[in-house]
């Protein structure tokens, strides 16, 4: 069992992770502590390692960059954050990542610092260097795949060195200094696993993800071209076998429970941030824009029901929402043939069950509207509905929930499911449908008739109100990940049968789902692609995969050329109602407040943003700027 290892900075790390803290903090002056103490032996130097892993903050399992991709309905704050990217509205003087200096500086300090001090034995200095390597790639990892190219520094600057720097030439370039200190820290990083903290096996782990995305970026702007003898596919792959061969670290079949506080040292965990209630609220995580902001007057105005049994339950502030595009990947098995998983609207059981040639839309009015009706919006394009045909027993939550993939009820709080204890109903006229929000109504609901449930923590208390203390952990890597990877690794040496392999892994154990079966590369890309978007939704994952797949291009890519439009960056946002009565369904798209109909993805730009140009202004080694800005 991994021992729990909160990180905690500054004073208090000191007091509460090391003893010999104690007696130095007994001398004048009372309100610092010497550089010399610090690096005086291993304990007081690892609390200024643990102050420098909020590096590890770009890589928790939170919204994210998922914002930018259809996954995510948002409004308030989350919309205003990914607007600019999805509509193609980011301009050259923007700044989306590139200046990681301080952090730097800390990984260099910590590197020189150490390897100076006497009172460190060279085992110890061995592992504690090698986990700031760790750290420093990571900086630089968060760098590279936004912008490309990072301004390399391994060294700690005096006032005399030159300050004004290159950037690296190209991506390539970043990613070769990158993958050196994650091989680095591989080879000399301790194997001990401590919650909270690195080891040679999340280097491992994060550096089979790196090398597939140095891969996308070799020749950039040209097309890429990852052959399969391309030693970084190959270093993929065997970083990937390292892990799951000798890490000891096991797929969880409570797949919600690795990202609450049931499961939250799951051994598929290989690396997570965690918080104390301490000094944590509902408003420092993520869970204050995935909740609700239900309460029985919002109710009132449209005849919703039932009432939540305690009315002020959910008080949060709500601005991210699943898409029906994302949890219309969640795969049904097929009732005649229940070896097959499909979309919920191409199984058996819904072809005899549904008749899209009904109409189950009518005049929108806020109160007084049918079981059977759906209301109708001028501002909204119809995609698809129906309704169940007459003598048949299916609804649509039955069509919906019977047989799904489980990670469906893990991580979507969906119609007629329950949430802290509520029975919540986003069918129209519910308790926590959009009807509440949407056209002129009052702010609260979710705007896509589902709330995350995934990330959401269960034992808040007393409600879930963004003042409410709670304990959080972000999950940055882990096993499910690692196969993944692996299974990325193996379709682009065209190895279909290892890569379907790998991505069954989670597949079948997450998911609980019948294993893919794919024959050709091409299949094998489509599965693969589903998988890992429901695997790793909410984990900063989908948007930069997206990129990196549009950079392979072919396969990878719908058969697109390398480097071409990516389909999903350009996609509308769906959201789909149904009846009260549950016999009857409508799906919609629309702008929802935040221009969702006019995505745009600019090939001759977009993978990767600018280097913002007040940079390139205050130092031109630091140019030329990002092709296409």
């Amino acid at each position: 069992m991994k021992k729990k290892h909160i990180l905690i900075s500054g004073l208090t790390a000191c007091f509460a992770l090391s003893s010999a803290c104690n007696k130095v903090l007994e001398t004048e002056p009372f309100d610092r502590i010497s550089e010399d103490v610090v690096w005086s032996n291993k304990a007081n130097a690892e609390t200024f390692i643990f102050g420098t892993y909020n590096i590890m903050d770009n890589f928790g399992s939170v919204p994210g960059t998922d914002t930018r991709t259809t996954n995510i309905l948002g409004q308030d704050g989350t919309a205003g954050g990914a607007f600019p990217v999805y509509t193609e509205a980011v301009t050259r003087n923007d700044d989306y990542g590139f200046n990681n200096w301080g952090s730097i500086r800390r990984c260099n300090l910590i590197i020189q610092k150490v390897g100076e001090a006497p009172g460190i034995s060279d085992a110890d200095k061995r592992m504690l260097i090698a986990e700031a390597k760790f750290l420093r790639a990571m900086s630089y990892y968060a760098i590279a795949r936004s912008t490309g190219r990072i301004v390399w520094i391994d060294k700690v600057l005096t006032p005399d060195d030159e300050l004004k720097l290159p950037t690296t030439a190209n991506p390539a370039a970043s990613y070769q200094y990158i993958i050196k200190d994650l091989e680095d820290a591989v080879q000399d990083m301790s194997a001990e696993k401590v919650s909270g903290r690195a080891n040679k096996y999340v280097a491992a782990a994060f550096l089979s993800e790196v090398c597939l995305q140095a891969a996308a970026y070799q020749n950039y702007p040209n097309a890429a071209n990852v052959t399969p003898a391309s030693p970084l596919v190959d270093k993929a792959i065997a970083n990937a076998r390292f892990v799951i061969d000798n890490g000891g670290y096991s797929l969880e079949a409570d797949y919600g429970g690795m990202f609450n506080e049931t499961k939250n040292t799951s051994p598929e965990i290989i690396y997570a941030k965690y918080l104390l209630p301490i000094n944590t609220s509902v408003e420092n995580t993520p869970m204050q824009f995935m909740a609700g902001n239900i309460k029985p007057d919002k109710l009132e105005q449209i005849g919703g029901y039932p009432a939540m049994n305690v009315p002020d339950i959910f008080n949060c502030w709500p601005g991210s929402f699943p898409s029906e595009n994302f949890t219309d990947e969640y795969l049904v098995k097929d009732d005649q043939n229940p070896s097959l998983a499909l979309p919920w609207y191409e199984t058996s059981q819904y072809k005899s069950a549904v008749d899209e040639m009904a109409n189950v839309r009518t005049t929108y009015r806020r109160r007084g509207l049918p079981d059977d009706s759906i209301p109708l919006l001028l501002d909204e394009t119809l995609v698809k509905q129906g309704r169940i045909k007459a003598g048949s027993n299916e609804t649509v939550w039955t069509l919906t929930n019977r047989g799904r993939d489980a990670r469906w009820a893990s991580s979507i709080v969906s119609d007629s499911t329950r949430f802290y204890g509520e029975l919540m109903i986003t069918a129209v006229k519910g308790n926590a449908t959009r009807w509440i929000s949407v056209n002129g109504g009052i702010w609260g609901a979710s705007i896509s008739n589902m709330y995350w449930r995934k990330g959401m923590y269960t034992n808040v208390t007393p409600t879930l109100m963004n003042v409410s203390k709670t304990a959080y952990h972000y999950v940055c890597m882990r096993l499910g990940r690692v196969y993944l990877n692996l299974a990325e690794a193996y379709l682009l040496k065209g190895d279909v049968a290892n890569a379907v392999a790998s991505l069954n892994k989670t597949r079948e154990t997450h998911g609980k789902l019948p294993p893919a079966a794919a024959g050709s590369l091409a299949d094998a890309w489509k599965d693969y692609k589903r998988e890992r978007r429901v695997d790793l939704v909410l984990e900063n994952d989908y948007y930069f995969s997206l990129l990196r797949w549009g950079r392979y291009g072919g396969a990878a890519n719908n058969g697109i050329a390398p480097g071409g439009t990516i389909n999903d960056l350009t996609a509308t946002i769906r959201v789909m109602d149904i009846t009260r009565d549950r016999k009857g369904f409508a799906i919609v798209t629309g702008a929802f407040a935040n221009a969702y109909n006019q995505r745009r993805f600019d090939p001759g730009r977009r993978y990767l943003f600018p280097i913002a140009q007040n940079y390139i202004d205050n130092n031109p080694n630091f140019g030329p700027q990002n092709f296409g800005w």
